[in-house]
């Protein structure tokens, strides 16, 4: 009968079963169940939330204080808007690329029915100055508050991908920073608590300024502000909803977190199979 050799097992990698067994069988047992004990990547990505929510705690402390003081009058509300008035004097009559952030306050037509007018403007300077923090620690800048909305905005270098991927951090971190630090805040004083609407959307800008009186004025032109408006439009509560642009542009990690938003073209007329041919909305 034949037997083979050991020379041939380490040659050619052949053996009799029956008379020889290779090597690798006297392997210990945890050579066989590491690659099933090995964790699933899928399973060790964290979600965007959780990761954003661990880099803004330290940002809840002081909304939290600021806004009992706001609450109590003890505090004068403050935004960080004349950054951005450097930023655009500088570049008055030039065409910039940016990405846009449109955050819309939800419900604020039901706020002025069921509010005074002076627990309204709290409320309001509340998400003004909060949301105004959150888009400087993002990297943005604010161009101005139009109502219950706030309008923000990131040049763009090189490369737009980082500043997409700022806006929708900023964007999740705005959501955050409302539910986990000042909703706690408002509903102790008697408060229904605050829901935002986001849209996102880049393109180029003019820098303009213009005269009322004897002040000036700057803001920006373009289509993308214009879009990140009409996107906030179609978003629910709690929701962003992007461009085809700012969805191309941004990391593969946050790409997982929105979905494809179905629309009637009857409806929405601004589908276009080479500029937009689709939006996108956040998902849990």
């Amino acid at each position: 009968m034949f037997l083979t050799s050991t020379w041939a097992v380490r040659k050619f990698g052949i053996y009799n079963r029956r008379y020889m067994k290779p090597k690798f069988d006297k392997r210990p047992k945890k050579f066989y169940k590491r690659r099933d004990n090995r964790p699933d990547r899928r399973l060790q990505q964290k979600d965007t939330f959780p990761r954003i929510v661990e880099e803004i705690q330290t940002l809840f402390a002081g909304t939290k204080t600021r806004v009992l003081g706001s609450l109590e009058k003890k505090v004068q509300p403050s935004t960080d808007a004349e950054t951005s008035d450097v930023f655009l004097r500088e570049h008055v009559g030039s065409s910039l690329k940016l990405v846009v952030l449109y955050a819309d306050l939800v419900g604020s037509t039901l706020m002025t029915r069921n509010l005074s007018v002076d627990k309204l403007a709290t409320i309001i300077q509340i998400f003004i100055q909060e949301m105004s923090f959150v888009v400087a620690s993002s990297g943005g800048k604010v161009l101005k508050f139009v109502g219950d909305a706030i309008i923000a905005y990131f040049p763009i270098d090189v490369n737009y991908s980082p500043s997409c991927n700022a806006a929708i951090d900023c964007s999740y971190s705005m959501i955050i920073m409302i539910e986990k630090a000042i909703n706690p805040v408002i509903s102790v004083h008697g408060y229904d608590g605050l829901r935002l609407k986001v849209g996102i959307d880049t393109g180029e800008h003019s820098v303009i300024q213009y005269v009322i009186g004897e002040k000036s004025y700057l803001d920006i032109l373009g289509y993308g502000v214009s879009m990140a408006a009409k996107l906030s439009s179609l978003a629910k509560s709690d929701e962003v909803i992007i461009s085809h642009a700012i969805s191309t542009g941004m990391r593969s990690s946050l790409r997982k977190t929105f979905c494809e938003l179905e629309l009637d073209p009857r409806i929405w007329k601004y589908i276009d199979d080479r500029f937009q041919p689709g939006v996108w909305k956040s998902h849990p």
